[in-house]
């Protein structure tokens, strides 16, 4: 606790002076960041494989590329996001309204293990943009990744306390709580969220949950197969499934819902013909293994058709690429809870509609895929589903883009991070509302003291509110010669 305390004080120290330097001056730190980070990629990629035994091409392109274009977009956007934005006030033109920006001070990152380098690296990124400093605390699964980022950032010459990592398990993550930062950014389960809201909550911390996700990809009838099958394929079993945006429910139109499963299958068995370092990879967490034992479990006490997959390897360090349909399954565990590994749960609807209410028929709402040809119908199809992010035509990606906000509704967690709106979430707002000049300070209308030609000036006001202009009219008078009478007759205190 000691340590952590001292830490603490470094981050509020550090910050302190970091924040009041410019937002451009901080914006091009990250382009040093960059820099240092290219000098280091093929490093990065090898410790993230063996942390998490992912294949190298996806350390690269889910991990390391999101995170070049995370510090390239944050450089070049971050002044204008930040600087003050006017707000126009209808009411008083004599005055004017700015939203200020200002650093929220040390922030808390709890990372997970899935993504252990981007996820939290984002998050780092945009809080030290914004002025503030970061503590994060990487998963206890995936420890050497989360220290690599305060490397990073020490190499690049950002300030000594700046960006510190506490190592350890949820106590760590508890302590960290304690000694109240700012803000908490944590990305994880469901359960590890709602014990993190409740501990903040005790001392009124504002809290980011990016939580689990139990994703939908909508087949309909005119889609592209070839397209929609490939993109189940990946979307379920990238990164072996361990991915909040995995597409791990598939809903298929039942009209092409035998093409489609026969076609899937095929890829997925030549998928499996590839050599091991071009598919998926191993489970990162062993805790997992009892998620997938329980929902396989129930899937087989339901009588369920497990098409494709549902072994572990020899080790117990993988599971098959696994493939389930049958009559019911919208009722078994397998669609209606997280799996978070290769477990995709495959079923069938008739209508629009019906896809649309088994979509968010879940008390999870992060993203959703819609594949269809007609562009209208999938953009009406996606107004319709509770989730914070629906792709057309696309799975899984839209985690990583740099200038659109990434989060869920339900279950899936509150707030923001990325893109300009997320960038607002490392900030507070501060309303700035002042004369337009000089000649514009004066005493206000509804300053004391009360008296019947002020009421009446202000009740004949609420009257031109009114729909019609003939109402607007007739009142119209009424106020003006109240008002006339405020303004000559009567003087504030």
């Amino acid at each position: 606790m000691n340590s952590i305390t001292a830490t603490f004080e470094k981050s509020h120290t550090a910050q302190e002076r970091w924040g009041e330097r410019p937002i451009a001056y901080r914006a091009k730190q990250l382009l040093i960041i960059r820099e240092t980070l290219l000098n280091h990629v093929d490093e990065i990629i090898s410790l993230i494989c063996e942390e998490t035994g992912k294949p190298r091409f996806e350390a690269l392109s889910s991990e390391v590329l999101p995170a070049l274009e995370h510090l390239t977009f944050l450089a070049k956007s971050s002044k204008q996001i930040l600087s003050d934005q006017p707000l126009p006030i209808r009411l008083f033109p004599h005055r004017r309204s700015d939203l200020n920006y200002t650093p929220l001070g040390v922030v808390a990152v709890i990372a997970p293990w899935n993504f252990p380098f981007f996820i939290p690296f984002s998050d780092v990124i945009s809080a030290v943009v914004a002025g503030n400093s970061v503590i994060v605390k990487p998963s206890e699964v995936t420890p050497r990744t989360g220290l690599k980022i305060q490397e990073l950032c020490d190499e690049a010459g950002l300030p000594a306390g700046l960006v510190q990592i506490i190592s350890g398990d949820a106590s760590a993550a508890r302590a960290i709580i304690e000694h109240k930062p700012a803000k908490i950014f944590f990305t994880g389960s469901v359960g590890a969220g709602k014990e993190i809201l409740s501990q903040a909550s005790k001392h009124l911390i504002p809290v980011n949950l990016e939580l689990g996700g139990k994703n939908a990809l909508i087949v309909m009838r005119d889609a592209d197969l070839d397209l929609a099958t490939s993109a189940a394929l990946w979307g379920g079993f990238s990164n072996a499934g361990q991915v909040c945006a995995a597409t791990s429910r598939i809903l298929v139109h039942d009209s092409v819902a035998s093409e489609f499963t026969e076609l899937l299958l095929k890829k997925a068995a030549l998928l499996q013909a590839h050599p091991e370092e071009n598919r998926p990879g191993r489970m990162i967490s062993e805790k997992q293994i009892t998620v997938y034992q329980s929902h396989l479990a129930d899937a087989r006490q339901r009588g369920l058709s497990i098409l494709m997959g549902g072994e572990f390897s020899s080790d117990l360090r993988s599971l098959a690429p696994t493939l389930i349909s049958g009559a019911g399954i919208e009722e078994s565990l397998v669609f209606q809870e997280e799996s978070f590994g290769p477990i995709i749960a495959l079923s069938q609807f008739k209508t629009p509609a019906e896809a649309v209410a088994a979509c968010n028929r879940s008390a999870l709402g992060l993203v959703a895929s819609v594949f269809t040809r007609n562009l209208s119908q999938g953009r009406q199809i996606a107004k319709q589903l509770q989730v914070g992010t629906v792709m057309i035509n696309e799975v899984v990606y839209a985690a990583g883009l740099a200038e659109a906000p990434w989060g869920g509704i339900k279950e899936s967690g509150m707030g923001r991070t990325r893109g300009e709106l997320g960038l607002h979430s490392f900030v507070n707002t501060r309303h700035i509302h002042r004369p337009r000049s000089r000649l514009f300070s004066f005493k206000s209308h509804w300053w004391f003291p009360y008296t019947p030609f002020q009421y009446n000036t202000f009740r004949y006001l609420a009257e031109l509110y009114r729909r019609h202009w003939t109402d607007k009219l007739k009142a119209f008078p009424h106020f003006l010669v109240n008002l006339v009478h405020l303004l000559k007759r009567e003087k504030r205190i």
